[in-house]
């Protein structure tokens, strides 16, 4: 099964500052927000068009782990609804981090791509 690899550029909302995101996304993000199968990466553009801007790179094991919380652009499993019921330390820092810079929504700007050459 290919991996998957999801591309989300982030704007961070006015008012917040770039290292307080940095540091939300370190401390509380990436220790409680651990879908199984899914590894989220916080990048920040170090040179070109997007530089000082960041992206969040999801890597998911296949389709099937992607489809499992989120079947449809901008739509949640009631699988999703349970994890974050389950782990209510993972609901929290996902509602922080939405207001932050909003992820997953129906306007953000995101790409899921499939594997097909390594």
């Amino acid at each position: 099964m290919p991996k998957v690899f999801g591309l989300h550029e982030i704007e961070l909302q006015p008012g917040v500052e770039p290292e307080e995101y940095e540091r939300v996304f370190a401390e509380e993000i990436a220790s409680s927000f651990t879908l199984p199968g899914w590894k989220t990466h916080l990048l920040k553009g170090e040179r070109g068009t997007r530089d000082g801007k960041y992206l969040v790179l999801l890597e998911i094991e296949s389709l099937e782990a992607r489809d499992r919380y989120f079947p449809r652009p901008g739509e949640e499993s009631e699988e999703f609804t349970r994890f974050l019921e389950q782990h209510p330390e993972a609901a929290a820092a996902f509602e922080k981090w939405q207001k932050m810079g909003p992820f997953g929504s129906k306007t953000d700007t995101a790409t899921d791509y499939v594997a097909v050459a390594e």
